[in-house]
């Protein structure tokens, strides 16, 4: 349903019924503002909490809509590569083809007409996924030779909610957007994901595994907390 707040902004807002529900709660999601309250509570006290919050959701939501656009594949914005921000350079042109060049500290993008964002992140998909079977694949073949822990096979995967993973046969996965770290960020999650075929969990002796190895392994884990602030 759509709201409208006390500076009469408008927002999308879902309101979902829940019979064990003590408070009331809000959030804001992709597609808008979402407040969980219980089913008994009157539409109007529901109303009247969300208009009690407008003025914190008018400043985080334009917090999104601003983080949305950096995301956004237009000229002037950063895309990150091997740990670098490298400016977009888009030029619209007479063909039928896109096309993308690293070029010194920019990506220039050759594109016709009207080329859809899903097409753009199609074709950054791509690059990442080629660099990172080209850079990753010996990194890994290099960290089993050191760390004499050898897994049943290497994936690469499009996952925006985990860098890597080692299942329970040893086979390791990674995201391909790992390409978008510092190159010692990435050897972090090699190893990290190395480490699992001998410690399955976190534990102690897990960490202990990872130190072995990246006794500075601490402070490259908060480097990479810091970029997944940026991205």
């Amino acid at each position: 349903m759509q709201f409208k707040l006390k500076n009469n902004q408008k927002i999308s807002l879902e309101i979902l019924r829940k019979p064990k529900l003590k408070n009331i709660n809000l959030r804001i999601t992709p597609k808008g503002v979402v407040v969980s309250a219980n089913k008994r509570m009157p539409l109007a006290d529901i109303e009247a909490f969300v208009l009690s919050k407008s003025d914190w959701l008018s400043k985080h939501l334009k917090n999104q809509e601003a983080q949305e656009k950096k995301r956004l594949f237009i000229t002037g914005n950063e895309v990150y590569f091997k740990g670098e921000a490298f400016i977009l350079e888009c030029v619209e042109m007479q063909r039928h083809d896109v096309t993308l060049e690293l070029c010194e500290k920019k990506f220039l993008i050759k594109m016709p007409h009207n080329t859809s964002q899903i097409t753009l992140q199609e074709l950054f998909n791509d690059f990442y996924k080629k660099e990172a079977v080209m850079h990753i694949t010996p990194l890994v073949e290099d960290w089993v030779k050191k760390m004499k822990l050898y897994p049943k096979g290497i994936a690469f995967r499009k996952t925006t909610r985990q860098w890597g993973s080692c299942s329970s046969q040893n086979s390791l996965s990674f995201s391909y957007y790992l390409m978008k770290l510092p190159l010692h960020i990435i050897e972090y999650v090699v190893v990290h994901e190395l480490a699992h075929i001998q410690e399955k969990n976190h534990s102690t002796n897990f960490w202990a595994l990872v130190e072995e190895f990246l006794p500075n392994y601490k402070e490259v884990v908060k480097k990479l907390r810091e970029f997944e602030r940026v991205f």
